[in-house]
């Protein structure tokens, strides 16, 4: 029951995604693809992923525990604040903030969290910015 109430939350956060990103315009254009194209790939996945879950949902009878509906409600949260802090702090900085506190609540130490999610924010950052050549921002404190 569970699986098909997430995977019909998530299928209309799909449709949600894609009618924001086909809505979405820019006076010019600065990527290869366009802003378009990754939100409207993502939400593609996202659907499709929805609807196998809402068919064929998993023979698990699982419930959520209170903290396991914790770690849900704090993930949003994260999102939310990483949604506000991305523009001014950068991608850098707020992807191994968000990345830190997220290993960080599922269990690893703290040392462990750091290291990696500074190396993902990294390498990410580099891999977008160069190989994929997307504007993703750099902060203020590196000079964005």
């Amino acid at each position: 029951m569970f699986d098909r109430l997430f995977a019909g939350a998530l299928l209309g956060l799909s449709g949600l995604l894609a009618w924001t990103a086909y809505h979405f315009e820019v006076p010019f254009q600065y990527e290869p693809l366009g802003p378009k194209a990754f939100p409207l790939i993502l939400s593609a996945i996202l659907a499709l992923c929805s609807v196998w879950l809402l068919l064929k949902p998993s023979e698990n009878k699982w419930a959520p525990t209170a903290a396991v509906l914790v770690k849900l409600l704090s993930g949003v949260a994260l999102m939310t604040g990483y949604a506000f802090l991305f523009e001014k702090a950068g991608f850098i900085i707020s992807t191994a903030i968000v990345g830190t506190v997220f290993c960080i609540l599922f269990g690893e130490s703290t040392k462990r969290a750091v290291i990696y999610s500074v190396a993902l924010s990294v390498v990410s950052y580099f891999l977008m910015k160069h190989l994929l050549q997307l504007n993703v921002p750099t902060g203020m404190l590196f000079g964005g």
